[in-house]
């Protein structure tokens, strides 16, 4: 055996010794940089606005339930983080369809964000009024839209305030953008995962799948038990009341820590999916009254590593109105 066949067998016999043991074990996988928690704390953005940090964009995203009386736009105006801008859920939308805050078509979302100019792959920060709220429904949006790097203040505008932090009156406008980039030819290339969007048709093919068990999909109702066993009248009025046959009830509240103004750390989430038998390897749809407090459940599944969520838009608001097809007579409700 010639001097270079001999190198080429130690050479192979290297690969097979050291490399591929290493390839097996994902080896090159311990280097892969973890995701950050898109979760963050007032100290986290605080550092971020003394740093400068490049291309943020902080989001108000105030909103109250149908029944509160407060303005959510005075209330911006009111008070709001500094520099913070204000993301209308309701106007921001599809106003043709006769549900609240549907989703808005990509023409729309871009012609706002432009508005504001928001790019896809800014630093975007979103928080509400109420501490944890409104705020995962503007990062779901964003998120299925394209974004990038969206994140939630975790305690939003109280736990702002609660560290002694000055507030905005009046709010800011678009031309408040320091630090910020060159828009690029793509900047507000924003465009709806359609696979992130389940419809009525959608929800009505699964259910019966799930209740006899011929379908691995977790539905998540986000309202209250009692909405869920339809032991209550819907607080919208001229809706039945009921849930989707086959949906666990998980009230978004238990997402949230016991002052219901911040989110559960990552292990209390483990522990509730593991509680509710809620596979997150399996895909999860979520829905509540109106499909806003529903990305509570989805912001939180996600945080632990849950990646087929999708949201039920049109959520009870739709689904209470609309007559169920005919397995519903059949008691399919009763293998619930």
């Amino acid at each position: 055996m010639c001097i270079r066949d001999r190198i080429f067998m130690i050479l192979n016999l290297g690969r097979k010794i050291f490399l591929k043991p290493l390839v097996n074990r994902s080896f090159f996988g311990l280097f892969k940089k973890k995701l950050a928690d898109p979760l963050i704390e007032v100290s986290a953005l605080e550092n971020m606005i003394k740093n400068k940090e490049k291309n943020l964009r902080i989001v108000d995203t105030c909103y109250f339930m149908p029944k509160d009386p407060r303005d959510p736009i005075a209330e911006y105006q009111k008070e709001s983080i500094p520099g913070a801008q204000y993301f209308d859920i309701d106007a921001i939308a599809d106003t043709s369809i006769p549900y609240p805050h549907m989703m808005p078509s990509n023409e729309v979302f871009i012609a706002n964000m432009k508005k504001m100019n928001i790019r896809k792959n800014d630093l975007i920060v979103c928080y509400d009024h109420l501490g944890v709220f409104s705020s995962p429904r503007v990062w779901f949006t964003f998120t299925i839209y394209g974004a990038t790097n969206v994140r939630v203040l975790n305690g939003g505008l109280p736990a702002w305030k609660k560290r002694g932090n000055i507030v905005e009156k009046n709010g800011a406008t678009a031309k408040s953008r320091q630090n910020l980039d060159q828009d690029t030819a793509d900047a507000y290339n924003y465009s709806i995962d359609k696979n992130k969007i389940a419809d009525i048709s959608f929800i009505h093919k699964i259910a019966p799948k799930i209740v006899k068990k011929e379908l691995k999909h977790c539905i998540i109702d986000a309202r209250s038990a009692d909405r869920w066993a339809a032991k209550v009248e819907e607080p919208r009025p001229g809706l039945r009341k009921g849930c989707v046959p086959g949906s666990i009830n998980i009230f978004f509240k238990e997402f949230l820590s016991a002052e219901g103004t911040t989110m559960k750390t990552v292990k209390e989430i483990k522990e509730l999916a593991d509680k509710k038998g809620v596979d997150i390897n399996n895909p999860i749809t979520a829905y509540c009254g109106s499909g806003l407090s529903a990305c509570i459940p989805l912001f939180g599944l996600h945080r632990i590593g849950a990646k087929k969520l999708s949201l039920y838009d049109g959520s009870w608001a739709e689904y209470g109105a609309v007559p169920e097809p005919k397995w519903n007579l059949q008691n399919l409700n009763k293998l619930n």
